[in-house]
């Protein structure tokens, strides 16, 4: 074989191996399809708005967080720097004196017999029989003429002690507590024999017993007792006047 010849398969073989290169090139170009430039533009371009919105989301709450935080800072700044703002004191505030407590009292108890209950209406008409006015307190009261200051009282034996005006009808107690508080508008005497009278007398229109301060039988012992307690009461006071 001379050297032309040898020279011509070289360059055969050469161009048979490029167009084999060339072949296998572009069937895999075939295969796997260029992405057009639009959508390479557009997957750069474009973003998972999913994701941004999350964020921007995000963003936004951390944003009104930190301004609610300040918001409340501030809040609290303001209530504090209110240096014009006077603040009352106890001694703007007027003191109403108060009443002496009494020096003496005289209780008795009126309780319904055989276990039985008193009626509001019973009771409200014994008491507006006896002169009593219903006052202050939601109690009754023996006022002395144009005292302010009753001379004695009556309130119920249940606790609180008062009475509801607006159930005389559906009211039904055991019985009742009359007090006398000293130094009062009367004579302690003549104020203690107002109130025992007044005492008889409820328990008759009641049906209840009187009793004493220690819910014992009022007895004529007892009274004479009383009596005496207030004869030296008003010694007392005279002395010391």
């Amino acid at each position: 074989m001379d050297t032309s010849t040898f020279r011509w398969i070289l360059i055969i073989a050469g161009i048979a191996l490029v167009a084999g290169l060339l072949l296998f090139g572009i069937s895999d170009r075939k295969r796997k399809p260029r992405a057009s430039r639009r959508r390479l533009h557009a997957a750069r371009v474009r973003k998972d708005p999913e994701l941004d919105s999350g964020q921007e989301v995000q963003d936004g709450q951390m944003g009104s967080d930190n301004g609610d935080t300040r918001q409340a800072e501030l809040a609290i700044g303001t209530s504090d720097d209110a240096g014009d703002r006077v603040e009352p004191t106890l001694g703007d505030v007027p003191k109403v004196p108060k009443a002496p407590p009494p020096e003496k009292i005289i209780t008795m108890f009126l309780q319904a017999r055989d276990n039985r209950v008193i009626t509001g209406v019973d009771l409200l008409d014994a008491s507006l029989k006896l002169g009593l006015v219903f006052g202050e307190y939601d109690i009754f009261h023996r006022i002395h003429e144009e005292d302010l200051e009753p001379v004695f009282s009556m309130a119920n034996l249940t606790k609180p002690g008062g009475f509801d005006k607006n159930a005389w009808n559906t009211m039904e107690i055991k019985g009742v507590a009359v007090f006398m508080a000293l130094p009062g508008p009367k004579n302690a005497l003549d104020a203690w024999d107002s109130m025992l009278a007044t005492c008889r007398r409820l328990g008759e229109l009641l049906h209840a017993d009187l009793l004493d301060d220690s819910r014992k039988t009022f007895t004529r012992q007892r009274s004479l007792q009383i009596k005496e307690e207030l004869r030296e009461y008003e010694r007392q006071n005279k002395a010391e006047s």
